[in-house]
């Protein structure tokens, strides 16, 4: 898991915007013109903070004609809920008063 890109890639306004925007748009994805509109960004900036996001695996893109679509891919957040999911059950049970026995 790369849980520190992950955390990276979505840890700046813009780009948690923009993953919360594709996830709101699945199945059909959107194009970088249509989510800087939707998060209130500049369009020339998005394709920066996409390109961050695709590298973490959160955002995939695909060609359609003259368009680049992009679309969220939730799996490695998914990876990443489950590992803080996990983390947090262990510290409960660390923290949970052991009874004598």
């Amino acid at each position: 898991m790369r849980a520190f890109q992950i955390m990276s890639a979505l840890a700046q306004a813009s780009r948690f915007a923009a993953f919360r925007a594709l996830v709101e748009a699945l199945p059909e994805g959107m194009a970088s013109s249509d989510i800087a509109t939707a998060i209130g960004t500049a369009p020339n900036t998005m394709s920066a903070h996409l390109a961050i996001l695709e590298r973490a695996g959160l955002v995939s893109s695909e060609r359609i004609g003259r368009s680049v679509i992009y679309k969220a891919e939730t799996a490695p957040a998914e990876e990443l809920s489950t590992f803080l999911d996990d983390a947090c059950e262990r510290g409960r049970k660390a923290r949970a008063p052991r009874t004598a026995a």
